[in-house]
C-alpha cells in the first residue's frame, strides 16, 4: 500500500506561478513561534499551522497547533495533534508562548487518543462565540485519508473540551472538511472551506450558532443565493488559479479578509471584501509570502519560502498592518519544521481600503498590535527580528536533528503528501472504512 501511495504522490512537483510578493506589500519576518530558546518552558519545541483567536480580556489569545513534537525537531519527543497555547505580544509586536493551554505548566495534546495507524487530528479553525471556543478539526489516517471530521467545544478558555458532532466523510463530498469560520455581523458564522487535498475551489457556508452541531441545517452560497440542502448542492466561491490548502477567514475593520495558502501559486494570498456573499473569484489576491524558486539552498525570505503552507491572521491585525503565521516543513531531510510569524504592510493601499485604525510607526518600525486589555509584554529571546522591505533577506536558521526512527516510520506517508505538489487522496481498503 505505501509504495501506491508513494508512487501517486510523487508524480509532480511544484512549479511556482508566483516569483516574488506582490507590488506595494511590504512582508518582514518577525520570527518562529516555537523552538529553541522560543518554547522551552511550555515543552513543544516543533510545530506546524498556528491557528489564533482572542480568549479573555488580558489581551491574549489562544494559538492551536497541527501535528507538534516535544523533542527538539521532527519527529523528536511525544507526537501530539492538536495542541494549543495562550500568546500574546511583546514590545516588538512579536508573538510569544506564554503558558500552555491546557491544564499544567507542559503543553499536553489537547484532545486524548493515540496515533496509531498515522491517526492524527489535524485542526482547521477555531472560534469563539461568546467565550466558549470551538475547534473544528479532520481526523486523517495517513495525510490526505480523511476518515471524517468533528467539532469540539470548551468552556474553560481551551483546558479541556468536549465533543459537539461528527461528519463524514461524505457530507458535501469531502468539500466541507478543511474550514475556517467567522461571525458576521449579522449574527451568522460564515465558513469558507474546501477538499483536504490541495487540488480544489473554495465554498461559502453559514450557521446561526445554535446550529453548529448539525452540518446538515448550514446554508451553503450557490452561485449567488443561500440554500439550505444539506449540502447536497454546492458551487464554488473560488475556482481560477486555485488549489485551496489551510484558510483564515476573518472579520478585520469592519471587512471579510481570507489569508490562505494556494498550491496553485506557491504562495500565501490574501483576498480582502466589504461583503461576504459576493464575487470573490474576481477579487485579485495579494501574494503576501511566495515559495520562490531558489529552494533550501537559498536563503529563506518571502520571496522564497520554500513548501510554505498555513497562512493564519494573527488578532489585533489591522488591513494596513498584518501578522501572520506560516508554516514551513522541508520534507527532504526534515531541518525545517516550524510556524513563523510574518509581518505584512500595505494591503490597504493594494486593495484601495482607507484604514479605520491608526498607521502604526510613520519611522516603518514595528509596532505592537493594539488588543483589548493586554497584559504587560512579556519577554522574549528572538534575535535579528528587525528589517523591513519587500523580500526581506534575513535568514531563518535551519537547524538539523536526528529523527526518532518509530516516529519516522509513523510519519512516512504525512512526510510523502507534503512533497508533493498535488496530494492525492487514496482510499483506505473498504474493511477499514
Amino acid at each position: 500500500m505505501w509504495e501506491r501511495i508513494l508512487k501517486l504522490l510523487g508524480r509532480s512537483k511544484i512549479v511556482p506561478l508566483i516569483m516574488q510578493v506582490s507590488p506595494g506589500i511590504i512582508t518582514k519576518k518577525m520570527g518562529d513561534i516555537l523552538g529553541r530558546g522560543i518554547s522551552d518552558h511550555v515543552g513543544a519545541m516543533a510545530g506546524d499551522l498556528g491557528i489564533m483567536v482572542p480568549i479573555n480580556k488580558n489581551k491574549e489569545f489562544a494559538i492551536i497547533f497541527g501535528d507538534s513534537f516535544s523533542g527538539n525537531g521532527f519527529g523528536q519527543g511525544n507526537w501530539m495533534s492538536p495542541i494549543g497555547a495562550i500568546a500574546t505580544y511583546d514590545d516588538n509586536g512579536q508573538i510569544v508562548v506564554k503558558r500552555p493551554l491546557n491544564k499544567g505548566d507542559r503543553i499536553e495534546q489537547l484532545l486524548k487518543y493515540n496515533h496509531d495507524n498515522n491517526l492524527t487530528l489535524i485542526p482547521s479553525d477555531v472560534i469563539n462565540l461568546d467565550g466558549t471556543l470551538y475547534m473544528q478539526g479532520m481526523w486523517n489516517e495517513g495525510l490526505g485519508n480523511v476518515r471524517g471530521t468533528q467539532i469540539w467545544k470548551s468552556t474553560d478558555q481551551g483546558k479541556t473540551w468536549s465533543s459537539v458532532a461528527t461528519t463524514s466523510k461524505h457530507f458535501m463530498n469531502g468539500f466541507g472538511d478543511l474550514l475556517t469560520w467567522e461571525r458576521g455581523d449579522d449574527g451568522y458564522v460564515y465558513v469558507m472551506s474546501s477538499r483536504f487535498n490541495r487540488n480544489d475551489g473554495v465554498y461559502l457556508s453559514r450557521f446561526r450558532p445554535e446550529q453548529i452541531g448539525d452540518r446538515n441545517t448550514w446554508e451553503h452560497y450557490v452561485n449567488g443565493s443561500w440554500e439550505a440542502n444539506g449540502g447536497r448542492n454546492i458551487s464554488p466561491i473560488i475556482k481560477d488559479d486555485m488549489k485551496a490548502g489551510e484558510m483564515s477567514l476573518r472579520r478585520v475593520e469592519d471587512h471579510w479578509v481570507l489569508c490562505m495558502f494556494n498550491e496553485k501559486t506557491a504562495s500565501i494570498e490574501v483576498r480582502i471584501s466589504d461583503r461576504i456573499d459576493t464575487n470573490w473569484n474576481d477579487i485579485k489576491p495579494a501574494h503576501v509570502v511566495v515559495a520562490g524558486n531558489g529552494g533550501w539552498g537559498a536563503v529563506q525570505t518571502p520571496n522564497n519560502f520554500t513548501q510554505l503552507y498555513g497562512g493564519y491572521i494573527a488578532p489585533g491585525s489591522t488591513i494596513a498592518d498584518m501578522n501572520i503565521v506560516v508554516s514551513q516543513w522541508n520534507t527532504s531531510n526534515n531541518s525545517r519544521y516550524m510556524s513563523t510569524q510574518f509581518n505584512v504592510k500595505g494591503l490597504d493601499k493594494f486593495f484601495g481600503i482607507t484604514p479605520k485604525a491608526e498607521e502604526v510607526a510613520a519611522n516603518g518600525a514595528q509596532a505592537k498590535p493594539e488588543l483589548q486589555n493586554a497584559p504587560a509584554p512579556a519577554n522574549h529571546d528572538g534575535s535579528d527580528n528587525q528589517g523591513s522591505g519587500v523580500g526581506d533577506d534575513r535568514q531563518i536558521e535551519v537547524r538539523e536533528s536526528p529523527v526518532d526512527p518509530k516516529v519516522s516510520g509513523q510519519l512516512a506517508e504525512e512526510k510523502a503528501a507534503e512533497a508533493a505538489a498535488d496530494v492525492t487522496v487514496v482510499p483506505l481498503d473498504e474493511e477499514h472504512q
